[in-house]
């Protein structure tokens, strides 16, 4: 944990005889709202420490016929140079069986950034399967991965399982609760990220923009700390929080957040952590605006939602999630 994020290591290897270099740990964003596996090209001044610190890339691959392209994060724009032939192991994970290394991997060179808040310093793990085919391969879909679990239980002992069979979590004790999921990619979206249709509550209100129906798109984000929403869902979170605020509610019970989804019995409701968390220190109740997404914006199919939010780990923290992108479904306990 630094900086609002979940990190992970990974090593990437490369053609050469190097060993210590080729067994270097390249630090990275655990994030199920992008697709692509990255690595860093310093263009910094103090590119000796920061290298050092979360690792870069250093000629690993081989180079692509793709073009460099620029890539869209909520937090802003990345340019990247596209690589073949990659070859990555995690040094700090536990398999069964012998260890898992995966070879003849696309990833991408992370160059010049736009506008980019993102999370800490490094560069984001993307664990989106699938996509559009004009969309660069993902990470995982080169994998023999189908479903991924992380669990964020027990502060310190935070930890991300890559399966490929299906991961449901049947703990003795433990309460399942599932979540379908649904395919963004039918309203425009050029990935399908794991997001399903929720109502929001703000302070114990219903939320909503448009029109009655107050249905917002959802995507699970553990690249996100708190939540992003898009501006005009941020702007009636405002007005809610505002309303029970002047009612006498305190501020901090005023502006929780609570995503509720329709699967069944009884509804599945994701409840934003407030104020300080004893052990990641963070504020994990950060909700800020973001843009319309551009997919939104050029699609012109009638959509059943009315806005979009990223709902980050300040939903997530004392769970665990498992996503099947087989059966899309999340499943929560």
């Amino acid at each position: 944990w630094e900086a609002g994020g979940f990190y992970l290591y990974y090593s990437l290897h490369g053609q050469s005889s190097n060993k210590a270099r080729d067994n270097r740990r390249i630090y990275a964003v655990a994030d199920t709202g992008s697709p692509f596996l990255l690595v860093a090209k310093c263009l910094r001044k103090d590119c000796a420490t920061y290298c050092a610190e979360v690792g870069c890339f250093e000629g690993e691959g081989q180079p692509s016929a793709d073009p460099v392209t620029l890539e869209g994060y909520a937090s802003g724009l990345v340019e990247v140079e596209w690589r073949s032939k990659g070859q990555i192991s995690f040094p700090e994970a536990t398999t069964e069986g012998s260890g898992v290394e995966l070879s003849s991997l696309r990833f991408g060179v992370q160059g010049r950034v736009v506008g980019f808040g993102g999370t800490g310093k490094a560069v984001f793990f993307g664990l989106i399967r699938d996509h559009k085919p004009n969309i660069q391969a993902s990470f995982l879909e080169q994998t023999p991965f189908k479903s991924l679990a992380i669990d964020l239980r027990y502060p310190g002992k935070e930890t991300m399982e890559l399966s490929t069979a299906s991961i449901l979590p049947t703990f003795e004790g433990d309460t399942l609760q599932r979540v379908k999921l649904v395919d963004p990619r039918r309203w425009g979206d050029p990935v399908k990220h794991y997001a399903a249709l929720a109502t929001l509550r703000v302070g114990g209100k219903a939320v909503t923009t448009k029109s009655s129906s107050g249905k917002v798109l959802v995507i699970f984000d553990t690249g996100t700390t708190g939540a992003s929403l898009t501006t005009s869902l941020y702007d009636a979170y405002l007005r809610v929080a505002r309303q029970s605020a002047s009612s006498g509610m305190s501020w901090s019970q005023a502006r929780q957040i609570e995503a509720v989804f329709d699967s069944g019995e009884p509804n599945v409701v994701f409840s934003m952590y407030r104020g300080k968390h004893p052990n990641y220190g963070l504020g994990l109740d950060l909700v800020t605006p973001m843009n319309e997404m551009t997919w939104v914006q050029e699609s012109n199919v009638e959509r059943p939602f009315e806005a979009v939010m990223l709902l980050g780990l300040g939903f997530l923290i004392g769970t665990r999630i498992a996503l099947d992108t087989v059966r899309s479904e999340l499943t929560v306990v």
